[in-house]
């Protein structure tokens, strides 16, 4: 039995290309990099400046960067806005931003319930009563008041939706590659041993604005278009692996 020239040449690629695979496999599997090498969070600066529809930006700084019980670091910057939509108040409303990056969401659970008092000191209880929502196309976020103020908080996260939950951060950073596919821009870095396979990275964002005692539910839903548009930007903009 004869065998084709370009058979043969299919199938001896195919045994390099394979054994090629091996070998590196092979070779981070021995010489792998220590797990925190993996995880060394790339160095983002945030933006000075970040539009908003229907506002002005009145200021922002850099917030103190969080070191993690496994050394990962976050850090952050927080903005500040005065809305230009015309109220029924004679002082424009203000809304803080406050920014945090992540790298390693896996070990540090970028949920509310479990950053909002890292952060920003705030009890646990102010998430009670919570009311978590969900917008096509944009994902899961949370509104809650506090002290005479509103929050509007979420994860936003480098592919698909933003997340509350740690249920909803893990399904998203880690999908399903029989029906989403292989992330193959990080599939080779992972075979390399550059990064992980996992892209557990997130924006943690909480927004405030003091309510509006004439006009309470007003405040709350203004937060939360501001919120929204927030997010879309950051999903356009979202930092380099």
């Amino acid at each position: 039995m004869t065998i084709s020239v370009a058979r043969l040449a299919r199938q001896s690629l195919l045994c390099l290309l394979c054994g090629g695979a091996v070998g590196v496999l092979a070779h981070n599997l021995i010489n792998s990099p220590a797990k925190s090498s993996l995880q060394a969070p790339a160095t983002f600066n945030f933006p000075d400046r970040v539009p908003l529809s229907d506002t002005s930006m009145l200021a922002s700084k850099p917030l103190a960067a969080h070191t993690f019980g496994n050394g990962m670091v976050a850090t952050g910057r927080s903005y500040r806005y005065a809305l230009t939509t015309a109220t029924a108040s004679d002082k424009p409303q203000a809304i803080e931003v406050e920014i945090r990056y992540m790298t390693d969401g896996v070990a540090n659970r970028p949920t509310m319930d479990a950053l909002l008092p890292v952060f920003t000191k705030m009890p646990i209880a102010a998430l009670a009563p919570a009311t978590m929502k969900e917008k096509p196309g944009v994902g899961f976020y949370n509104l809650f008041v506090d002290n005479k103020t509103a929050y509007f908080g979420t994860c936003i996260n480098p592919q698909g939706i933003t997340t509350v939950t740690g249920d909803q951060f893990h399904a998203n950073s880690n999908p399903n590659p029989l029906t989403s596919g292989i992330p193959l821009q990080r599939f080779l870095p992972w075979l390399m041993g550059k990064q992980t396979f996992r892209d557990s990275r997130c924006l943690w964002t909480l927004l405030s604005t003091p309510i509006d005692p004439n006009q309470p539910d007003a405040t709350v839903k203004t937060l939360e278009t501001t919120g929204v548009n927030w997010i879309r930007w950051w999903q356009m903009h979202f930092p380099a692996a």
